[in-house]
């Protein structure tokens, strides 16, 4: 059951991202949906889910995508891996931590991603110019916070708690 529901979500993704997210956009910036997806996925359930996550989507958008191939399948996977990391060390910190990571990953992402898509030419920098990036890692950032309040709420934070924090967890007492 669990198999269906992770193979619905990879391919209700592309929808949803190109279609449905048209009508939210906020100063003409739409939010990386797969990024937000893979992001929590490493976050809460480690790196082997995230990678996989990012993995899946990366693949899936570069495929149904009309640009390159390859540097949404790279730099998705990448950042599930890293979320993974940080997510075990850092999961027992405040809201506020959480938040500049989640900030700090898109905003890598979406820069990593114009530089190899646009190269270092003027295209490639003005994204970077006009603010966009800024604007889609805070949109990314909201949508990574809705998406910790509502697993926390569902998971009831038992089985999150098992998994992080080994570097600054409080521990047992």
């Amino acid at each position: 059951m669990i198999w269906l529901l992770r193979i619905f979500i990879c391919l209700a993704i592309i929808p949803v991202q190109t279609i449905v997210l048209e009508r939210f956009q906020i100063f003409g910036v739409k939010p990386d949906l797969a990024l937000v997806i893979v992001f929590v996925q490493g976050w809460f359930w480690g790196t082997p889910s995230g990678l996989q996550w990012g993995v899946a989507l990366g693949g899936l958008l570069d495929l149904f995508s009309v640009g390159t191939l390859g540097p949404g399948f790279l730099l998705k996977a990448l950042a599930g891996a890293i979320a993974g990391l940080f997510g075990k060390s850092f999961l027992h910190l405040s809201t506020q931590v959480y938040v500049a990571i989640s900030l700090i990953m898109s905003l890598l992402h979406d820069i990593a991603g114009t530089l190899i898509l646009h190269g270092f030419g003027s295209e490639g920098f003005h994204a970077i110019q006009t603010g966009d990036i800024i604007i889609r890692a805070l949109y990314n950032g909201a949508l990574s916070i809705a998406a910790v309040f509502l697993i926390n709420n569902r998971a009831n934070r038992q089985e999150i708690q098992s998994y992080g924090g080994t570097i600054f967890s409080p521990g047992k007492k």
